[in-house]
């Protein structure tokens, strides 16, 4: 299923650019096509993640479900993937190395494991980095058409939250969510403190989001949204996983204007966000909780619900 033959494009927007050459050689015969996550860790396999499964590379360039004679991962491997995805500046993106990711070109994010250095009770910095996780970003356009007819009942756009564990397609469908909306010529303002939603490079968006979608990236999602609502009248203001008490101050003053919010925050189920007394509080200013699962695949959904 996921070996190419010789006409098929590697796809997942140019991520072999970002992995070292000694491995990056023994992927151009893979189809990476359904994969959500290359994993690589220090004098382990590489490993890749399918939804059906995970897979190793061989010596031969091919994939198999067993880990012996696979790739093994080594230091010059983790040492070159961070400068490539740095672009050789390390000292540039300490600060998102601290807070344990690296955003890269079409929104695909790298995981960073190792040893956290902490001054004044706060991580500074990770240093003998021993495990990157590269989690795939795709455009998946029709992500959200079964939530869609609740999300703008009655021809308005609800105050919309999604609960979802991590990879089970939050992003995707906060991503198509924007897109929907936007052609049907709501004003939508994205917020994207990770760089993910949007993945802009040089100003314009790796993804489709529409003819009226406006991006703010790079910025605190509390101090975002706030910024978007005075500056660019939002019908709707989209942003991605929330959960500090700024963030719920945020949110407060944004629906008392009269915009609606759509945002992701982590969870299995809203069980479980009730047992948080801080996101508690928070499901009073939604209509709408929508629930992801990787049961079904990335971007299931589990439920959607309008009471609570």
């Amino acid at each position: 299923m996921y070996i190419a033959n010789n006409e098929t494009v590697v796809s997942s927007r140019g991520i072999l650019s970002f992995m070292p050459q000694g491995i990056r050689r023994y992927m151009y015969n893979i189809n990476l096509d359904g994969a959500c996550e290359i994993h690589m860790r220090l004098g382990k396999p590489l490993v890749i993640h399918y939804s059906d499964g995970c897979f190793y590379i061989n010596e031969k360039g091919n994939l198999t479900p067993l880990p012996s004679r696979a790739l093994k991962v080594t230091r010059a491997h983790i040492n070159e993937a961070l400068e490539i995805a740095a672009d050789s500046s390390i000292y540039s993106v300490s600060d998102e190395i601290k807070n344990g990711y690296l955003t890269i070109a079409g929104g695909h994010r790298i995981g960073i494991t190792g040893t956290a250095v902490i001054k004044e009770d706060k991580v500074s910095f990770i240093k003998n980095i021993s495990g990157l996780n590269y989690r795939l970003a795709r455009e998946v356009q029709g992500a959200a058409d079964s939530v869609m007819p609740i999300i703008t009942k009655g021809n308005i756009v609800r105050n919309t939250l999604i609960i979802s564990p991590p990879g089970a397609g939050k992003t995707t469908m906060l991503r198509d969510i924007a897109r929907q909306l936007s052609y049907k010529a709501y004003r939508v303002s994205v917020v994207d403190e990770r760089r993910e939603i949007a993945a802009m490079f040089e100003g314009r968006s790796a993804f489709d989001l529409g003819f009226s979608t406006d991006v703010l990236e790079g910025v605190d999602k509390a101090e975002g949204m706030i910024m978007v609502l005075r500056s660019m009248s939002p019908d709707v203001i989209i942003t991605d996983e929330i959960g500090k008490q700024a963030d719920i101050d945020a949110l407060e003053k944004i629906t008392n204007s009269g915009a609606a919010v759509i945002a992701s925050v982590h969870g299995r189920n809203i069980e479980m966000i009730k047992r948080r007394k801080d996101l508690r509080n928070m499901l009073r200013f939604f209509d709408v909780i929508i629930t992801l699962s990787r049961r079904g695949g990335a971007g299931h959904v589990e439920e959607a619900i309008e009471e609570w």
